[in-house]
């Protein structure tokens, strides 16, 4: 696997996010858009690299591909307090990404959701990635 350097690793992160925040369409909602949420959150993960001067951009890189694929897991168990209570917990449960793969019922509902892990490199194409990577191999773009 090849290698890269922290400045290599930090222009990706900028360029794409430079990338995504131009790319995008005007939108009347008031919602973030998928785009802009990703934008935001891979924002905020740069600014933590940066505060924590993390030693290793890289094995965070790493460790950030590695989630692809991977799922959470949670287990709740809910009392019967009628199907309004239930849908209002398994709405906040969803809003949260959080999907119901099981249930159980003795005595109380015991629901098992899954979710998939969260990769914030994930949400990058790897064709823009691959575009607008800086210092080539032969230094060129």
């Amino acid at each position: 696997m090849q290698s890269f350097s922290k400045g290599r690793l930090f222009s990706i992160v900028l360029l794409t996010l430079v990338l995504v925040a131009t790319g995008g369409c005007d939108n009347e909602s008031t919602e973030p858009s998928a785009t802009q949420r990703a934008i935001n959150d891979l924002q905020a993960k740069y600014d933590e690299l940066v505060e924590d001067e993390l030693e290793s951009p890289v094995k965070w890189a790493i460790d950030d591909l590695e989630n692809i694929g991977d799922w959470e897991h949670k287990v709740i168990d809910l009392t019967d307090g009628g199907a309004a209570a239930m849908e209002t917990t398994l709405n906040e449960l969803g809003n949260d990404r959080w999907e119901v793969f099981w249930i159980e019922n003795n005595n109380e509902y015991r629901i098992m959701l899954k979710r998939p892990s969260r990769s914030y490199l994930s949400r990058i194409p790897l064709s823009q990635i691959g575009r607008f990577v800086i210092g080539g191999k032969d230094g060129q773009e």
